[in-house]
Formats: C-alpha cells, structure tokens, sequence
C-alpha cells in the first residue's frame, strides 16, 4: 500500500533534520533551520539563538537514534498538508534505561515540497524495566512527561500508523487546555473537568499561581493561545488518541506597588530579551513557545502525556522600564 513517504526517504528526511538543526545551533545561524523546521518550533529555534547572542553563550543541543517512524498511508492522507511522526531516543547502558522519547512530527505543505518538523514533544513510551534507573532525556529540553508510559502507536496491518478518525473532536482539547491555563495568579483553577488531575495538570496550575511568589506587589497573568497548523492525530493501541498541541503562552506582568527585574539566572534569557537582566521594570509582556501533547480519551478527561510549560522558552519580550 502506498504511503505518503517511502520508509528511507523518511529516514533521509530526519537524518537531514537532526545534522542542520545541530549545525546551525553550533553556528548560532539560523539561515539553515528555515529549510528543515516551521512553526512554532522554527520561532522558538531562532529566538534560542537570538538569546544566546546576546548572552554570549553556546546552543548545545543533542541528537537522537533508533527512529521509529509512523507514516500514514496515501489513501488517509490524499491531499496536502502530509505528516509523518517519528519517536527516537537515546541508548540505554547497564544502569540508565531511556524509556522516554523525543515525538517529531514532520509536515509537507505542497507536492514536492521540503519536509520540514512543526513541532517535537516529549513522551514515556516504554515502561521502566526493574533495576535500572530512568535515564529522564526530556528534562534537558525543558519538558516533564508523565511516569505511565502511553500505549503503543497503532498500525494497521500494512505498517501505515493508524490515524484517529475523530481527529478533529480530538483536537479540541487544545482550545480547552488554552483555556484551562489562562488565568491571573494565584487564581487559577487546579481542577477541571475537561483533565485528569496530576503533576502533568493541575500542578503545573498550582505552580504558576507560586512561582516566584517572592516577587510580592506583581501581578502575574498567563494567557494560552493555540498556534500553528493542525498536526496528525493518532490512534493508540488502547483505543485513545495521541494529540499534540503548539501554543504561544503570554505572561503579563505589572508591579502594582513594586518594580522588577528578572537577573540573569532562571529567568535570565528573558532579561536578556526584554533589554537587560539588571533593569527594573514597571510591566512585561513575554511570549513563549510551548508544546503540550496529550492521551485523549472517546470520551471523560484527557490527561496531559509531555509538557513544556513551566519550561517554556521565551519567543519575544517588551516591558515599560522604571
């Protein structure tokens, strides 16, 4: 059966991906990103390496083997956009066990036109096996995933990864999450129908209602807006749906009786943006570049499987000086 790539083209496509990305963070040049990233996660690479100009600091990044690849077949795919999704990860050794896997998705817009990755998450794919250590890749990305390994990718009997028919009923739950995660601190909700509580959840809630709680006389609040195209939907071995979501997250901030300033370790690459880590400012607007993807269920609450949010890389800042 036909698929929208051929299973070597595909490899050719993310070895080609993984070279130029690391190229051009080592050059802290992003001429070449253009022609193998979009989206989102072409703004967020390029803001990378405008923050590490102006920081005078390296890009480092890692790469990544043993690709699995999920490519649809043409007959689910016939028109334009095509997708392909790819899970690759780090070898295991004797100690450490890489049970997480970094989730690329790759877009073609038009025939004949260059693949580019619109997005990469994070999830626990395999379980732990006993006596070995979670080796927790992700978490140099900035990402924190949920312990319960997701089941596996579907695949029909061709090879061709299965993709949700209720793909766009699926997709909802990026406009609920965006609205589950607006709010002004230290008011946001932890509980929601529309999610299953935990770390991944209503902690991450709890945790932006306190964060940097030492910055007293600042208001703080968050606003979600769902981003970029629709990326491919699929259907998991137990019948749930894999979706991943790209997002701006817009962090206002106003001392109310209080100035600020961000210095330069957390939340130094903002201070770099917004003009310098040593100035005070009266109010910030920063935009970030996050990426959230999630096991949704034919019907009850979705659960949060790979999330950058309290990690998030920062994409643009503007504030008024003191």
């Amino acid at each position: 059966m036909p698929m929208v790539i051929g299973k070597d083209e595909a490899e050719n496509v993310f070895n080609r991906y993984l070279s130029e990305r690391m190229a051009s963070l080592d050059r802290r040049d992003g001429y070449g990103l253009a022609a193998v990233e979009t989206g989102e996660l072409l703004q967020e690479s390029l803001a990378r390496i405008g923050v590490a100009k102006l920081r005078g600091v390296d890009t480092p990044e890692f790469s990544f083997g043993r690709p699995e690849f999920f490519v649809p077949a043409e007959r689910d795919q016939p028109g334009y956009p095509r997708s392909f999704a790819v899970l690759s990860r780090e070898r295991s050794d004797a100690t450490n066990e890489t049970r997480n896997a970094a989730l690329h998705y790759f877009v073609q817009e038009t025939p004949g036109g260059g693949w580019k990755v619109a997005a990469r998450s994070w999830v626990n794919d395999k379980p732990l096996t006993p006596g070995k250590n979670d080796s927790k890749m992700y978490r140099i990305f900035g990402f924190e995933v949920r312990d319960k390994e997701i089941a596996a990718i579907g695949r029909d009997a061709s090879g061709a990864v299965v993709l949700s028919p209720t793909a766009g009923e699926d997709r909802k739950v990026c406009g609920r999450y965006a609205e589950y995660m607006s709010f002004t601190a230290p008011d946001g909700e932890p509980g929601s129908e529309n999610f299953v509580p935990g770390e991944l959840t209503g902690e991450v809630v709890k945790a932006l209602n306190v964060a940097w709680e030492d910055m007293d006389g600042i208001t703080k609040r968050y606003g979600f807006e769902v981003t970029g195209g629709e990326l491919p939907v699929v259907r998991l071995a137990d019948g749930k749906s894999l979706v991943t979501c790209t997002f701006v997250r817009t962090d206002y901030w106003k001392g109310r009786k209080a100035t600020f300033k961000y210095g330069s370790r957390e939340l130094g690459d903002v201070g770099a943006l917004v003009g310098g880590v040593d100035k005070w400012w009266l109010d910030t607007t920063v935009r970030r570049s996050v990426t959230v993807s999630f096991e949704v269920p034919a019907a009850g609450p979705a659960d949060v499987v790979g999330s950058n949010v309290l990690k998030a890389r920062p994409l643009s800042a503007e504030g008024t000086p003191k």
